[in-house]
C-alpha cells in the first residue's frame, strides 16, 4: 500500500481528525451495524482461521477449498451513490449517539452533508493495494489489512504488496459471495467496511501523533480478537493472504 494507506493529505487532517480522535476501538465495535457484524464476523472466522492453518501445514479443510474454488464466481461489486454513503454516515452516527454524543456529532461534522466525503478518503487509501472501490469483497479485505498494518505497525507504505492485497480477497471473497445475506446486502456491507477503515486509519494517526501508538494497537488487537476471533498478532501476511505465524 502507498504511504496514503498511513497518513491523510494534510488538508484533510485538520477536519476529519476531530471526528476520527473520537472514534475509540470498543465504540467502533459497540456501534458497529448489528446485521454487518454477524456476516462479517461468520465470513472472516470461517476463512482466515481456516486458510491460515491450511496454508501452514496444520490442518483446515482442503477439501472444502477445492470445492471453494470450483465454485462460479459470484460478483459482489455493487453501486455507491452519494445517497448512500449519507446514510451509512447518518447510521453510524445514530448508533453513537447514546453512549457518545459528541463523537456522533464530530462524526456529523466530519461527513456529513456537504462536509468531507468518506469514499474519497477511502479511495486513497486504496490507491496502490490493487483492490478495487465499490466491491464488497474488496472493503472487507482492505478493512483486514487496515488492522493487520496497524497491530504490526507498518507505517511503510510499500511492505503491503498488491499480491498480498489481492491474496486476502480471495480468501474472504468466496465466503461473502457464498452468504446470502452478504449478497443481498453488499452495498451496505460495503459502505460500512469502506467507513470502518477510515475511521480506523483515523485513529492511528491520531495515536501515532498523540504518542499513544501501543495502547491503540492493542485496542485494535483486542478488537479483532472480540469481533472475529481473530489474533491478527499471530498472522503472516503473505501473497497468499494471511496465514500461520509471525
Amino acid at each position: 500500500m502507498k504511504r496514503s494507506l498511513i497518513l491523510l493529505a494534510g488538508a484533510l487532517l485538520g477536519t476529519v481528525g476531530s471526528a476520527q480522535a473520537q472514534m475509540s476501538p470498543d465504540l467502533i465495535m459497540e456501534n458497529y451495524n448489528n446485521n454487518i457484524q454477524v456476516i462479517t464476523s461468520g465470513i472472516i472466522n470461517k476463512s482466515m482461521l481456516d486458510n491460515a492453518m491450511e496454508r501452514n501445514g496444520n490442518g483446515g479443510t482442503s477439501a472444502r477449498s477445492k470445492t471453494r474454488a470450483t465454485r462460479p464466481a459470484v460478483s459482489t461489486a455493487y453501486k455507491s451513490t452519494p445517497a448512500l454513503r449519507q446514510q451509512t454516515v447518518q447510521s453510524y452516527a445514530n448508533r453513537l449517539k447514546t453512549s457518545n454524543p459528541s463523537g456522533a456529532q464530530a462524526v456529523t461534522a466530519a461527513f456529513g452533508p456537504g462536509k468531507y466525503d468518506y469514499g474519497h478518503v477511502y479511495r486513497g487509501i486504496l490507491d496502490g493495494t490493487g483492490l478495487r472501490d465499490n466491491d464488497a469483497a474488496d472493503a472487507l479485505a482492505a478493512y483486514m489489512l487496515m488492522g493487520y498494518a496497524i497491530v504490526h505497525n507498518i507505517q511503510d507504505g510499500k511492505a503491503i504488496t498488491v499480491p498480498m492485497a489481492r491474496g486476502v480477497r480471495a480468501q474472504v471473497a468466496p465466503l461473502l459471495a457464498a452468504n446470502s445475506q452478504a449478497r443481498g446486502r453488499a452495498a451496505q456491507l460495503g459502505e460500512e467496511m469502506k467507513l470502518q477503515t477510515v475511521i480506523v486509519q483515523g485513529g492511528w494517526q491520531s495515536a501515532i501523533k498523540e504518542g499513544k501508538l501501543t495502547a491503540y494497537q492493542q485496542s485494535i488487537g483486542q478488537l479483532f480478537k472480540t469481533q472475529y476471533g481473530l489474533d491478527l498478532s499471530q498472522l503472516k501476511l503473505t501473497s497468499q493472504g494471511f496465514v500461520a505465524g509471525k
